[in-house]
């Protein structure tokens, strides 16, 4: 009979698919709406979300911490190997391949929130545009624009990736990051593993924070900016 394990905490649930509606109304306000000001509120968001998953990566649940997220680089080059076998699961936090890929799609996203802070089209400028000279402020809204693709890249690849693990090696990856559980066999040494839960009011305070910072962040810095109308934000 196989064996029912908590493996993702509610929180961290709760920011993959926030973070991910986040990230589209971000593309949508801007590409389809044509409205920088919601994409600036879009922006936030997903600053205030990345800002948030940085802190429950140290306190979070076992499967939610940066720490499970490393791995030898020589279990890696082996799970490559494997990687189109259909075989037990192994991994009831990210396997090997999929931790490479939840950092690289943090990094990347986070990168873009940050500079995104500086960039301007001209129109609108980020909150600390004015804190950076206006070479610099260019620099980086090149970047901005540009990290787009990489963007685009990571996120396929992400949608492939579970795809393929849905039907080729029988791992429904997004069930479990509704339900928070996993079906593995019993014997398998990682049903062993434990998951104890985190704190739901502590998330909900890292949050807070995090919002809170964000929200000094775009509004601390306003006098500085080279225009003289902020009444956007």
């Amino acid at each position: 009979m196989k064996k029912h394990l908590q493996v993702w905490d509610l929180p961290t649930r709760l920011f993959h698919w926030s973070l991910l509606i986040a990230v589209f109304y971000s593309w949508l306000s801007v590409e389809i709406l044509e409205d920088m000001q919601q994409h600036f509120y879009a922006g936030y968001a997903v600053l205030t979300l990345l800002l948030f998953r940085l802190v429950w990566g140290l306190v979070g649940s076992r499967h939610s911490r940066f720490h499970t997220f490393f791995f030898p680089i020589s279990e890696i080059a082996s799970y490559i190997k494997k990687i189109t076998k259909v075989s037990e699961q192994n991994y009831l936090g990210h396997n090997p391949l999929g931790s490479l890929s939840a950092l690289a799609i943090l990094i990347v996203l986070l990168t873009q929130a940050s500079i995104g802070l500086f960039s301007t089209d001209d129109y609108f400028f980020g909150p600390l545009a004015g804190l950076v000279s206006s070479d610099t402020m260019a620099w980086l809204t090149s970047l901005h624009l540009d990290n787009v693709n990489v963007i685009y890249g990571l996120l396929g690849l992400h949608v492939f990736a579970i795809i393929y693990y849905k039907f080729r090696k029988k791992e429904p990856l997004t069930k479990a990051m509704i339900t928070g559980t996993k079906t593995i066999n019993p014997n398998n040494h990682a049903a062993t593993e434990e998951n104890k839960p985190a704190s739901n009011w502590l998330a909900l305070i890292i949050l807070i924070l995090c919002a809170a910072l964000v929200y000094w962040l775009s509004t601390a810095f306003l006098d500085q900016l080279p225009i003289s109308d902020y009444d956007y934000y």
